[in-house]
């Protein structure tokens, strides 16, 4: 008998003949994105720029794309990448600060101020709780963003902080990790605990009291916990608490999106990504807050939140029944998109 392969549903895979025409492009976008996974040694940026990109492939399916790094500074060479793109984005991540005199995650120079070509957010939000931008930071955010075009952030705090600039045209989206975290998919989310949960912790950001009881609490939950490294200091942080109680996965996005994928588990940590890399394979997931960054979009969205130092809550949560219902700011993401209508 002859072999008949699949494609992904179960379609018969078409032959030569039946392949469709290849599409003629007749038009071209330059695409600039400004990638927070360049130089980062944060799986979690992996995961923003992924989502990132597949709303640029959306928008633009005919796109010709340039990446260039938030995490260095720019000279000649990116400013002339950047003036030939018709659009650049800012792809996500906590890049905002009130300040970029020191520890800034987007590397703006006073060079930029006058060479920096106008870009576009898209899903960012603010690096911490801080005071409103300090009157250099203003003016660089009113140069260096687009005055022609809607900005996307991730929760209403970046964006209040934003209008105090002023900075125009600012729409709270949500993270665009989330945009895909319908109704319908929420649904489809299990609400009773699993027998596995992946867990990760922050290793920049230890309390190691309510980190270690968290650890605690799975390993009496559940049979099995697996603890999954975003960034390279989480690895000693985490074996100092573990003690040798958990399995690690391998420290690379591949092989966490992999584990999600074969096994049915629940995800509990403070990597606001991992969660969201969890939820978008329809896992039970709840993110513990440490900064302002899950607890500003689950006051927005309903995101699965607590607080680190709840134990009580966590435990709540994971004996369930814990149903998923994220509330996209849907009109907000539809506006922002809409303005691109034509550029394709």
């Amino acid at each position: 008998m002859r072999n008949t392969f699949t494609e992904p549903g179960g379609a018969p895979a078409r032959g030569p003949s039946q392949r469709p025409a290849d599409p003629d492009v007749r038009s071209m976008v330059r695409i600039g994105l400004l990638d927070t996974s360049i130089t980062s040694q944060n799986l979690g940026d992996q995961i923003i720029t992924e989502a990132s990109m597949s709303v640029i492939d959306e928008l633009f399916p005919n796109a010709f794309v340039v990446r260039l790094a938030t995490h260095e500074f720019h000279l000649w060479e990116s400013y002339r990448v950047q003036n030939d793109c018709d659009l650049i984005f800012v792809g996500g991540s906590n890049l905002l600060k009130s300040s970029m005199i020191r520890k800034n995650q987007w590397k703006l120079s006073f060079l930029d101020y006058f060479r920096r070509k106008p870009c576009i957010l898209l899903g960012c939000g603010w690096h911490f709780y801080e005071k409103p931008p300090a009157w250099h930071m203003s003016k660089m955010l009113q140069k260096i963003l687009s005055p022609q075009h809607a900005h996307s952030v991730r929760d209403q705090y970046s964006k209040d902080q934003l209008d105090t600039c002023p900075i125009p045209n600012v729409l709270n989206t949500a993270c665009v990790t989330m945009w895909n975290l319908t109704p319908e998919h929420c649904a489809a989310i299990p609400t009773e605990k699993a027998d596995t949960v992946v867990a990760t912790l922050t290793g920049y950001h230890p309390d190691a009291a309510a980190d270690r009881a968290m650890i605690d609490l799975l390993c009496r939950s559940y049979k099995n916990v697996h603890l999954w490294v975003q960034q390279t200091e989480d690895f000693e942080y985490a074996q100092r608490l573990c003690e040798g109680r958990v399995k690690f996965l391998q420290p690379s996005l591949k092989a966490y999106t992999r584990f999600l994928a074969e096994n049915h588990t629940d995800y509990v940590g403070s990597r606001l990504h991992g969660g969201m890399r969890a939820l978008q394979l329809g896992k039970r997931s709840l993110v513990l807050a440490i900064d302002n960054r899950a607890t500003e979009i689950a006051k927005d969205t309903g995101l699965p939140v607590a607080q680190r130092t709840d134990l009580a809550a966590i435990e709540r949560w994971v004996n369930g029944p814990s149903p998923t219902a994220i509330r996209l700011p849907t009109d907000a993401i539809q506006a922002w998109k809409a303005q691109f209508r034509g550029h394709a």
